[in-house]
């Protein structure tokens, strides 16, 4: 039986948390150790993670992502919401100050701007990428009608100009004088 005022702590699917954040299973498995957490298992084995465990991971990833290292991030408390006065009653919360983060801090620009050049080249001339893997699988027969009438023109341009009758005379004359002299 259960308390009827007690409220139900939601359960976070891992797969579903490493799809919301980016990340692969090697990831996932590098920050729960990092930070110590062991995924607890509901009544059918499958794991789950708590809201406080989820917040744990995604203040790391906002670290990684930001440019630190797991090894660098560090565990610290998060002060309470609410704060209690001395007489028991709620007291006024002071805003702790929000350390700016730098993204850009820690990174290789060099190496960011080469990986987005390669990026944007590739982008930019995928098309011309296609073109080519079609044109060297292409016959004949799979040429634009333009196409084939050029290629027709260049084959009918290339072919020697002879008179057939005249070069068979010229041979037939060879052949005979080969066997006058004989």
């Amino acid at each position: 039986m259960t308390e009827q005022n007690s409220t139900v702590e939601p359960q976070i699917c891992p797969t579903v948390l490493q799809d919301q954040l980016g990340i692969k299973k090697d990831a996932y498995y590098a920050y729960l150790k990092h930070l110590g957490i062991t995924a607890e298992k509901d009544s059918t084995s499958k794991a789950f993670l708590n809201s406080e465990q989820e917040n744990l991971i995604r203040a790391l990833r906002k670290h990684v992502v930001a440019g630190g290292k797991i090894e660098a991030f560090e565990v610290d408390e998060q002060p309470a919401a609410l704060a209690i006065a001395d007489g028991g009653e709620l007291g006024q919360v002071t805003e702790q100050p929000v350390e700016e983060i730098n993204p850009a801090q820690g990174l290789d620009m060099e190496a960011l701007y080469l990986e987005a050049s390669e990026l944007s080249a590739q982008r930019l001339t995928a098309g011309q990428q296609v073109v080519m893997a079609m044109a060297s699988r292409m016959a004949y027969e799979d040429l634009h009608p333009t196409a084939k009438a050029k290629v027709d023109h260049v084959r009918t341009v290339a072919v020697p100009k002879f008179n057939a009758q005249e070069v068979a005379e010229n041979l037939l004359n060879q052949c005979r004088q080969q066997m006058q002299v004989a």
